[in-house]
């Protein structure tokens, strides 16, 4: 039996699912591009000035048909044991994108992230298994800013064999994130076989698509290749209020981009995700780890499923800026809820998804495999009941010696690497060390033992050579 998490029946999800087709139909999307207007008019919407795009419901539940669904549905890594079938390999951790700054490992000091911090975080994600989706966690400061992101994915593709998640910015950006993929697989052929790399692509609230996302996607649906397709709207701010507001707007925005995807070509794999969060009235800031975050998590996971289709929702990333208490009630809340919502989790950020923390990576790692655990659940078969052992003991009987118990525990019951469960003498007499000190030497320990995954050198090279390119053409 595995446990769920329902934050809406299924008549008021049918309700959100109509109330975002009713905002498609009369309100619609506003899309600065061309060429896509153009395949939405092809495909039956409406077009008003402005590239106001009004999508009609028929047209929606089109797309739908068309969109590969969860059950089969597999990311593949660049080494295929790290492949990721949906439903059988989840729930765990992805790496989110984009952030600019780290915890130096040695100092504790909070800095401008680097391009040897992101290979070193790259690296202990690949070690670390509960970290099943690899990425461009920090965007390097010190590479040359137009084409950081890229540099990004680049540092990536050489440090890991995992999936990797690769941000969007245009079609030149996909096509030499393809490229460089390719490289790191031998060839392109290679790569369409075993596409290793997904894309992210999230709109602009409220009702909008900026044209270099549009474009990324355009080329990505061209391609077929995976795209997590996300709306990221602010309570109050870009969207209402209300959670069941902000909930039917974020899930009409996916659902546009998700529309247009299966126009350029159906069978696109989209996989539904979403940022909708909340700003605290108090200080003005945005909150990714509030109580309405978590709530929102759970209801877009259930519109997902509802859909059928593969959902990643973000968990671990809190407004705490340290790994301390906060950021452990963050993680649990908001964590727990994704887990058992979604199949994926974009996570291991700290102050609003600016800062990471490498000891944070270990902790994250850690509480994913007890989220896990709480997912999983638990069987209710003759050997789970144990009648026969209960009977076998007695009264006042005892199970630690039973055969029963040495067969079951291991899978029974989860045992934690890094949390602390000694008792007080234990602990106090190996240091007294705290989960953040814990953590932060294991960081290092992988760090020094754990040899890079890395391409040849031919590889690396060629792929060196596409980030220099398009620097160059940038500034022209």
């Amino acid at each position: 039996m595995q446990p769920k998490i329902n934050f809406v029946s299924h008549d008021e999800l049918q309700r959100l699912h109509e109330a975002a087709l009713w905002l498609l139909n009369n309100v619609g999307m506003q899309v600065f591009s061309t060429e896509a207007v153009k395949i939405m008019r092809n495909g039956g919407a409406r077009i008003e000035k402005e590239n106001i795009v009004k999508i009609p419901a028929d047209l929606v539940t089109y797309a739908l048909g068309k969109v590969p669904k969860r059950e089969g549905f597999i990311l593949y890594g660049r080494d295929e044991r790290h492949d990721i079938r949906f439903g059988i390999d989840t729930p765990a951790l992805s790496s989110m994108m984009e952030a600019t700054h780290v915890i130096d490992l040695e100092t504790g000091e909070r800095r401008l992230c680097t391009n040897k911090d992101l290979a070193d975080m790259v690296r202990l994600m690949d070690a670390l298994e509960n970290i099943v989706v690899n990425g461009p966690l920090v965007t390097p400061q010190d590479v040359p800013k137009e084409m950081a992101d890229l540099y990004a994915v680049a540092t990536t593709l050489k440090n890991t064999s995992k999936h990797v998640v690769s941000p969007t910015h245009g079609a030149r950006f996909v096509k030499d994130v393809v490229a460089m993929a390719s490289l790191a697989v031998g060839s392109e052929e290679n790569f369409r076989q075993r596409p290793f790399v997904s894309f992210g692509v999230l709109t602009q609230c409220p009702f909008q698509i900026d044209r270099l996302s549009v474009k990324g996607l355009l080329e990505i649906s061209r391609q077929g290749l995976p795209v997590a397709v996300s709306s990221g709207p602010i309570m109050g701010t870009t969207s209402p209020v209300t959670i069941a507001g902000t909930v039917a707007q974020a899930h009409a925005e996916i659902l546009a981009i998700l529309t247009l995807s299966q126009l350029v070509r159906p069978s696109t794999p989209i996989i539904y995700t979403s940022f909708a969060r909340s700003m605290d009235m108090k200080t003005g800031n945005v909150s990714m780890s509030s109580l309405e975050f978590g709530i929102l998590r759970g209801t877009m996971g259930q519109l997902g499923r509802y859909l059928g289709l593969p959902v990643k929702m973000p968990a671990f990333l809190r407004d705490a800026k340290i790994l301390d208490g906060q950021a452990g009630f963050e993680t649990g809340t908001v964590g727990l809820i994704s887990t058992l919502a979604s199949d994926l989790i974009n996570s291991m950020q700290y102050d609003m998804d600016t800062l990471v923390d490498f000891a944070d990576l270990v902790f994250s790692d850690e509480a994913m495999a007890a989220l896990e655990r709480i997912a999983k659940g638990f069987s209710i078969d003759e050997n789970a009941l144990a009648l026969d052992v209960i009977e076998q003991a007695g009264h006042g009987g005892n199970f630690l010696g039973c055969e029963h118990t040495l067969r079951n525990h291991r899978k029974e019951m989860w045992v934690p690497r890094l949390m602390e469960r000694r008792s007080w003498a234990q602990w106090e007499k190996e240091g007294g060390k705290d989960i953040k000190r814990r953590a932060r030497e294991k960081a290092r320990e992988i760090l020094a033992s754990r040899e890079p995954v890395r391409l040849s050198h031919e590889a690396e090279a060629e792929i060196d050579r596409i980030t220099r390119e398009a620097t160059m053409n940038s500034a022209k």
